[in-house]
């Protein structure tokens, strides 16, 4: 999975702030979590009704940490998906992961491919 864009929205955990902000998260890594949560000046943490919670990859996913002043409320995420693979054990299926148009310019590069890949 290709992951194309994340956007989350954030509230404060105070009843009396109204603010949602629509934000990003930061990709957290092994090396930068604990100077993420321990530096007070990032921008992990809540302040002036902004943040970037941090995102960690799981085995089953994702998960966003915040540093407690504030709550996700929505968490959007958009990927590419794995197409369906081609194979000859069918070839007279039709292919419906891409439309019409594109199918010419695949065989195209793949044509190319071949060509270039061919020892003459």
């Amino acid at each position: 999975m290709f992951t194309l864009n994340e956007d989350v929205n954030i509230a404060s955990k105070d009843t009396n702030n109204p603010y949602n902000l629509d934000t990003c998260v930061f990709e957290c890594t092994s090396d930068s979590f604990m100077y993420r949560i321990n530096n007070s000046l990032t921008d992990f943490h809540y302040r002036h009704h902004r943040a970037r919670p941090l995102r960690i990859r799981t085995d089953d996913g994702v998960s966003l940490l915040t540093d407690g002043n504030y709550k996700i409320s929505k968490y959007t995420l958009g990927y590419l998906r794995k197409p369906t693979e081609i194979t000859l054990d069918n070839p007279l299926s039709e292919y419906t992961d891409f439309p019409d148009i594109i199918i010419p310019e695949i065989v195209k590069i793949a044509a190319q491919m071949y060509i270039e890949n061919k020892n003459i």
